[in-house]
């Protein structure tokens, strides 16, 4: 699904002092890319994914899927749209730890055919963990279960907002091998938030952003493997 952001600003009113966290971007993202968005704290890249993916409003512009303006849409028509279309993935999980991978990943899954859901499982990795609890998993591991859950129902883009951020080296690189593996099988097209430098190498492109600006847009010439990252 292709995107495009136009003229996008966003702002907080935070007492009677407004401040800008977002001014005035524009750029697209095509059906299948793997965008990463670069940025220390405080750039604003988190709050970009957030309006992008419809969880939180724009103050001025539009943000569109494959040309349709889901800025203009009613509360209502606007889940139904993330329902259907977006999948995400956070840097603290969001699972039942009490319950197990299968039963995770099935709370995400709007599929009737059971088989594809022990597919996505076998897919990400976790095939002998299928009947184990959430908690008796590792760091990465939980990962690869909310990257499952996110994909079960075949969105058409997928937004993820450091999902390394709290594993080592060896876990953050089989997460990201496993994002990718995700990407090229179903090609969904795939938005990466990260302050992580050498993470920016696995997409095809990088926006790097500071105090709500980009201040580049650069196509990769090749994604490198997740495997071969410099870890920072």
């Amino acid at each position: 699904m292709d995107i495009e952001v136009r003229n996008l600003s966003k702002g907080y009113l935070v007492g009677k002092v407004y401040t800008d966290v977002l001014d005035g971007l524009s750029f697209n993202i095509k059906k299948g890319e793997v965008v990463v968005i670069l940025g220390p704290s405080g750039s604003g890249k988190t709050t970009l994914l957030n309006v992008m993916s419809g969880l939180d409003r724009v103050s001025k512009g539009f943000v569109l899927y494959d040309g349709r303006c889901i800025s203009k849409y009613r509360e209502g028509r606007l889940t139904k749209f993330i329902k259907k279309n977006i999948g995400f993935i956070f840097q603290d999980y969001n699972l039942l730890p009490n319950l197990s991978v299968y039963e995770n990943v099935l709370l995400g899954s709007r599929l009737k055919d059971r088989k594809d859901v022990l597919d996505i499982i076998e897919l990400v990795g976790l095939k002998d963990h299928l009947k184990s609890k959430v908690f008796e998993l590792s760091g990465g591991e939980r990962q690869r279960v909310a990257i499952a859950r996110g994909i079960v129902k075949r969105p058409k883009v997928i937004f993820c907002d450091e999902l390394t951020g709290a594993l080592d080296e060896k876990n953050g690189k089989n997460v990201l091998k496993c994002l990718m593996n995700v990407n090229k099988k179903y090609r969904m097209t795939v938005v990466i938030v990260t302050h992580n430098p050498g993470i920016a190498l696995i997409g095809d492109r990088v926006i790097e952003m500071n105090s709500g600006h980009i201040v580049s847009d650069i196509k990769n010439e090749k994604r490198i493997d997740p495997m071969d990252v410099k870890w920072g």
